[in-house]
């Protein structure tokens, strides 16, 4: 009897093993099922040991489905699943554009940033952060930084 358990257990690990290669869920599912059928048989003939026999099935699904998870990134079929190459601003990957006109002007906080809010440059509206520091309305900052639509502003020393 304890042959036809490992059996089932071995069948069903190898089917869930073989589900990272050809998905479906028909595979896995099978699978499943034939280690719960193994657990079931391992039970009914070992009742002393069925705590031991559901720990061991849990450890060696665990074990498949992370043997799974480490050759299936090993494989060619990782890499079309996944994207090879490197979004660029340059390549026309943004999802703002900058206005680097705003770079190093000086503007009146509207609404107070903390850290964000909306700064007065000139005649326009701007949406801006601080570096994490609170800035009370009608404080002159200057934009530091302009990042798409991120544009980062701190105060202008007064002396």
């Amino acid at each position: 009897m304890i042959w036809w358990v490992v059996l089932f257990l071995f069948a069903g690990m190898a089917l869930v093993f073989s589900e990272f290669f050809l998905p479906g869920a028909i595979l896995g599912i099978l699978g499943v099922v034939l280690v719960i059928i193994s657990a079931a048989l391992g039970i009914y003939a070992y009742p002393d040991y069925g705590f031991f026999i559901v720990v061991a099935e849990i450890i060696g699904m665990g074990a498949c489905l992370l043997l799974g998870y480490l050759v299936l990134t090993k494989t060619r079929a990782a890499k079309l699943l996944t994207q090879q190459h490197v979004q660029l601003a340059d390549a026309g990957y943004v999802s703002a554009e900058s206005d680097l006109s705003l770079l190093d002007q000086e503007g009146t906080v509207l609404t107070a940033l903390r850290p964000a809010g909306t700064v007065k440059v000139g005649d326009k509206r701007v949406d801006a952060v601080s570096k994490g520091v609170f800035i009370d309305e009608g404080v002159r900052v200057r934009i530091v930084e302009v990042r798409g639509s991120r544009v980062v502003a701190e105060p202008v020393e007064t002396e």
